[in-house]
C-alpha cells in the first residue's frame, strides 16, 4: 500500500513540472503601457505640442512572465536633452524601456514623436472677470473686480507673446442676492500657459437696478421760533439716478419717502421775499444728477 503512494506522489510530481516547463516555454504577447518621463530637459525651453502621456509597448516573452507584467506600473524615461526651438523628432529607444531580456520588443506606439519646442516667456497682463447667471427683477450687477488686478503669465514664447489678458468666469444664480460676494477663482489659460498667482479674488457688487429721470421733489421749509414764512413753490425739479421700483412710486403719485428739498431759513431775515438755497435729503440708493433750480423764493412774513 505505501509503494502505491509513492508511485502516485512521483507521478504527479513529474506532471506537475511538465506542465510547468511547458507552460513556461510557451511565449505569448502583451501590450503593457507604461508613462513618458521626460529627463534632462532643456532650461528655457518648452514643449508645446507632441508630448504624449504614455506610450504602449507590445511584448513577447514566457507565458507565466508576461502575466506578470500587469501588475507594476512602468515608465519609460524620455531623453529630452537635445531639443531645440521648433519641431524636433524623436525615437523612442528600445533599448530605453525597461524590461529584462527575458521580453522581448515586438513593437512600439507611438515609435517617434513629433515635439514642437519654443522659448520659455513671461509677462505680466490684466485680469478680466466674467459673470454668468441670474438675479431678481430690477437687480444688477454693480461692479466686478479682481485681487489682484494683473497676474504674471509664463509658457511658450508664441502663445505668451498674444496674449492681452487673463481671464476668470463666475457661473452663479441668485434668487436673493447679496450686497457683496468675493471668493477666490482659478484663472483659465490655454495649455501649456500658468499664471501667478494661479488664482485671483472676485468680488462682485450687486444693487437694485437703476434708471436716469426727473422728479417733482416736495418742498420742505424749517423755521425758527416765532418766525413766519411761506416758499414760492411746493415743488422742485430734480434729475436723479433711482432704483427702478422708486420711480414707479413717483410715476403712480406716490410720494418718495425720504426724498425732499430741505430750506433752513437763516436767523435774522428781514421780511419780504428771499432766494435761499435748499439741500436735497435722498433715499438710499438715489444719485442727485441735476436740478432746475439752485434756489427757492422763500416769503418771510411780520
Amino acid at each position: 500500500m505505501l509503494k502505491n503512494w509513492k508511485d502516485i506522489a512521483i507521478a504527479l510530481a513529474l506532471a506537475i513540472l511538465t506542465w510547468y516547463l511547458l507552460t513556461g516555454r510557451e511565449k505569448v504577447e502583451a501590450w503593457v503601457d507604461m508613462s513618458v518621463e521626460m529627463t534632462n530637459a532643456p532650461e528655457g525651453l518648452t514643449i508645446r505640442k507632441g508630448l504624449v502621456s504614455k506610450i504602449e509597448v507590445r511584448v513577447r516573452g514566457p507565458k507565466g512572465l508576461v502575466r506578470s507584467l500587469d501588475r507594476r506600473k512602468w515608465t519609460y524615461s524620455l531623453d529630452v536633452s537635445r531639443l531645440k526651438v521648433g519641431e524636433n523628432l524623436v525615437d523612442i529607444d528600445r533599448a530605453r524601456i525597461p524590461l529584462s531580456m527575458a521580453y522581448e520588443v515586438v513593437e512600439v506606439k507611438p515609435s517617434r514623436l513629433i515635439l514642437t519646442v519654443d522659448r520659455v516667456a513671461k509677462k505680466d497682463v490684466p485680469v478680466i472677470a466674467d459673470w454668468r447667471g441670474s438675479l431678481p427683477p430690477d437687480y444688477r450687477l454693480v461692479e466686478i473686480k479682481t485681487e489682484p488686478e494683473v497676474v504674471e503669465v509664463r509658457g511658450a514664447e508664441r502663445q505668451v507673446r498674444q496674449m492681452t489678458q487673463a481671464r476668470v468666469s463666475v457661473q452663479l444664480d441668485f434668487d436673493d442676492p447679496p450686497a457683496l460676494w468675493a471668493e477666490d477663482v482659478p484663472i483659465k489659460l490655454v495649455e501649456g500657459v500658468e499664471a501667478n498667482p494661479g488664482q485671483v479674488k472676485v468680488s462682485m457688487r450687486f444693487g437694485p437696478e437703476v434708471k436716469t429721470a426727473w422728479l417733482r421733489v416736495p418742498v420742505r421749509l424749517e423755521t425758527g421760533p416765532d418766525m413766519r414764512a411761506q416758499s414760492s413753490q411746493k415743488f422742485v425739479r430734480v434729475e436723479v439716478e433711482a432704483p427702478l421700483s422708486q420711480l414707479r412710486d413717483a410715476e403712480a403719485g406716490r410720494e418718495i419717502e425720504g426724498l425732499a428739498a430741505v430750506v433752513v431759513l437763516p436767523g435774522g431775515l428781514k421780511p419780504g421775499r428771499h432766494p435761499v438755497r435748499y439741500e436735497l435729503e435722498t433715499p438710499q440708493d438715489m444719485r442727485v444728477l441735476s436740478r432746475q433750480a439752485e434756489t427757492i423764493i422763500v416769503t418771510i412774513r411780520k
